[in-house]
């Protein structure tokens, strides 16, 4: 299991209505695929640093019940990626803005 530190929270609103955490989080771990046909930097889990966005549910709206991986290298790179989601970009707020 990854460390992780949460650095960045917010809300987006699903279905227009519900209010729905998500978080970027920074971690020291990128999961790999475990497939045997990808190449062993795809396959084998990477000690990286780098940062993660987790969406919780909307049933669960503080619940991110998933395992942080360092998919992006930057926190810039993570945020955009969450500003960019199509489900949430037109009402995603961050807490620290």
């Amino acid at each position: 299991m990854s460390d992780f530190i949460v650095v960045r929270e917010g809300t987006w609103l699903y279905d227009g209505r519900v209010p729905t955490g998500v978080r970027i989080v920074s971690c020291s771990i990128r999961y790999g695929s475990g497939d045997c046909l990808d190449p062993s930097e795809v396959q084998e889990d990477q000690t990286v640093p780098g940062f993660d966005v987790q969406w919780a549910s909307p049933t669960k709206p503080r619940d991110y019940g998933n395992y942080a991986s360092a998919v992006f290298p930057t926190l810039l790179e993570a945020v955009a990626h969450a500003e960019r989601a199509i489900w949430a970009s037109a009402t995603l707020r961050w807490a620290d803005a």
